[in-house]
């Protein structure tokens, strides 16, 4: 009986904030990383019919995960514009072609990917502005 006792005391210590599982500390102010601003085509039939203009904010859990962010901005970059025309194609022949919503969530799914989890909050688009070509 005393043993079960003690087996358990020392799991649940080891689980409790002591064991290899627990999260780095870190800041709990949240930090922000701007984006400079990309042009995504918008692609109706086989040609670009105008461009968008896009600004992103990185919304982070915490300030400490900037240099983290900005040493994977180019990545980041990438695979937003990359994701931004397959949704254009995709919607492609409709008026309302740029749903953000839609954007903004799997933009947020693609910084998880790329920066790891936990450390974008949130994908804020300050803007997006029909360039008209």
């Amino acid at each position: 009986m005393i043993g079960a006792v003690a087996v358990v005391g020392y799991q649940m210590f080891m689980s409790s904030g002591g064991g290899e599982n627990a999260k780095p500390d870190v800041s709990a102010e949240l930090g922000y990383v701007i984006m400079e601003p990309f042009l995504a085509p918008i692609i109706e039939g086989r040609r670009i019919s105008k461009c968008v203009a896009v600004g992103v904010i990185l919304e982070l859990h915490s300030e400490d995960y900037k240099t983290l962010v900005r040493d994977s901005m180019t990545p980041l970059r990438n695979a937003f514009i990359d994701d931004f025309v397959f949704q254009a194609q995709m919607y492609s022949g409709r008026s309302d072609s740029v749903h953000l919503h839609r954007v903004k969530s799997r933009f947020r799914t693609l910084a998880d990917r790329i920066v790891g989890p936990d450390v974008v909050k949130e994908v804020l688009i300050s803007h997006a502005l029909d360039r008209g070509f």
